[in-house]
């Protein structure tokens, strides 16, 4: 059951998705409530914002593209902060918090948006783009689709932003990486290309994070079988 900023945010994202179907993926928590509801779970950690990466590589134009398009469906900036970012949109109760990644030069971090301004860059966040597809889903009644990280891409993602130490609320990433644990299976990396030395990098630290804050986690049923069978699907050597 969904609160309703929860709802909120999801019937954003399908706004945002029947104006742009391609050009952003889902990040953040509400990509772990996703495949939570994917899978017949039910996700550990409450959150309300809906955070999604924009795929300015790809796509040079997509902050503006992407925020005008917020502007004509009611969102408005909210604030600036003192980097001079907007990252944070809001229509009533619905919280959208738009990122770009990290690394891909000034060019692409000076891109302005609706509002007039830069938004926030996040590591690990092309990746995620990466290994985006769609999934169908049904909220309130109303059917709609979302492009998502795979679950493996969600992982990788999850270990990136947790990598982040000037994020004083980083320890939420254990929860959800925990979380994700439970719920990847063979099927998962069937398929998925190899991780790279990067992403091998990052959960091989994530991992390491993970054994030595297990309190942090405890309290996710599953969370240790599932640590070990992500180290063995993804940490393995692939051939």
């Amino acid at each position: 059951m969904l609160n309703d900023e929860q709802a909120a945010g999801w019937h954003a994202l399908l706004d945002l998705q029947s104006r742009h179907p391609s050009g952003w993926t889902l990040v953040g928590g509400q990509l772990v409530h996703l495949w939570c509801a994917a899978r017949g779970s039910w996700p550990t950690r409450p959150t309300n914002d809906a955070d999604a990466v924009l795929d300015v590589r790809g796509h040079p134009q997509a902050l503006l593209e992407i925020t005008s398009t917020l502007v004509d469906l009611g969102f408005t900036p909210d604030g600036t902060t003192r980097s001079g970012h907007q990252h944070r949109w809001i229509r009533g109760s619905a919280t959208v918090d738009l990122l770009i990644p990290r690394y891909l030069g000034e060019r692409a971090a000076s891109r302005r948006g609706a509002g007039g301004a830069t938004t926030i860059e996040t590591p690990g966040a092309q990746k995620a783009l990466n290994r985006t597809s769609t999934q169908a889903v049904l909220i309130d009644g109303r059917t709609g689709c979302v492009p998502r990280p795979s679950l493996v891409g969600a992982v990788v993602a999850k270990s990136a932003a947790h990598g982040v130490t000037l994020d004083t609320h980083r320890r939420r990433h254990l929860i959800d990486f925990a979380v994700l644990g439970t719920l990847i299976r063979p099927n998962d990396v069937r398929g998925e290309a190899p991780l790279d030395r990067t992403e091998r990098r990052r959960v091989t630290t994530m991992v390491g994070e993970m054994t030595v804050n297990r309190p942090v986690w405890a309290m996710v049923d599953g969370a240790a079988a599932g640590l070990q069978r992500l180290q063995m699907s993804l940490l393995r050597d692939w051939h």
